[in-house]
């Protein structure tokens, strides 16, 4: 129907009085006069069955005639296609974060505790801390809302459940884990100038723990100087094989002996400690550890990792 005028049908029906002669036709020309109204120029090139259906008593799909006159294979109008396209807003929009896990991050679950993944600073590639007694360590944990493993804690991240003497087996394999360097002779002098202020809960660095070393005293940088010329820990995570198949926690055997506490209480006041996983130049099982150094002893190849309560 022609929208917008009250008189469409008429309008139509006079349409289709000239639409049926042939061009040239005289009848064509007194038609027109007949219904002066009638605008024939819209009718020159709109198909018929178009027409047909807009002079229907009641159409069910209105033709507008304002239509642009193309041919009926014409592609349709860019105007006319529906938008397919998902809608942007909704694809872009950013996934929501995972649901935080029982530990922190940097942290792997081992049972009912949080293992930090590298000896610390727990940073991969960074070089482990050495030189901190047990109580330093504990200290150094305490600041970052950690503390430090206990002893079976760390045996079950190494051995895990199956009861594995090395992380990787039951068999040793020298350089898997960073224990087959040659050891080094140490002087227990230069060692002990170590200054205690130096190991600092703060440190985050190797280097800004040998620097603070180095600027504490004189005795200090000759204590700092030879730490470094004995170090030979490799950047954590370095040994990718140094690892369970279970957790990921490297480094547990070789690289630095680490302070744990020990769970059956200790042999007393100063002694809580049992380093656990022994060092770049000597090798020994997940179950191996020693028990007989006081709290605060303190060495050159002697580091830690932290341990947290889940979440």
């Amino acid at each position: 129907m022609v929208k917008g005028s009250h008189n469409g049908l008429a309008f139509c029906r006079a349409a289709l009085r000239n639409t049926d002669r042939r061009p040239g036709d005289p009848a064509r020309g007194a038609a027109a006069r007949r219904d002066p109204d009638t605008p024939l120029s819209r009718f020159a090139s709109l198909p018929l069955l178009a027409l047909l259906a807009s002079c229907s008593e009641t159409p069910a799909h209105p033709v507008d005639l304002a239509l642009d006159h193309r041919p009926v294979d014409a592609p349709p109008r860019l105007d006319t296609v529906a938008d397919t396209a998902p809608d942007r807003a909704a694809a872009d929009a950013p996934l929501p974060d995972a649901p935080p896990g029982p530990c922190p991050a940097g942290m792997e679950l081992v049972g009912n505790a949080c293992l930090d993944r590298y000896e610390a600073p727990n940073v991969a590639g960074a070089d482990p801390l050495v030189m901190y007694s047990f109580y330093e360590a504990e200290a150094w944990c305490q600041q970052r809302g950690k503390r430090l493993c206990f002893d079976d804690e760390w045996t079950l991240a190494c051995a895990t459940s199956a009861g594995l003497s090395y992380p990787y087996g039951n068999a040793h394999q020298p350089g898997v884990c960073n224990d087959d360097k040659i050891w080094k002779v140490y002087s227990q002098t230069k060692l002990n100038g170590w200054p205690s202020t130096a190991s600092a809960p703060t440190v985050s660095t190797l280097a800004d723990l040998l620097a603070a070393a180095s600027a504490a005293s004189a005795a200090g940088q000759i204590a700092a100087d030879h730490v470094q010329s004995l170090y030979q820990a490799e950047p954590s995570g370095a040994k990718q094989g140094c690892r369970t198949a279970q957790y990921q926690v490297y480094d547990l055997c070789g690289n630095v002996e680490e302070w744990t506490r020990r769970r059956d209480g200790g042999g007393g006041a100063e002694l809580s400690g049992n380093l656990k996983g022994r060092y770049w130049a000597e090798a020994r099982t997940c179950q191996s550890g020693v028990t007989t150094h006081a709290n605060a002893f303190r060495f050159y190849e002697i580091g830690f990792r932290c341990c947290a309560d889940p979440l």
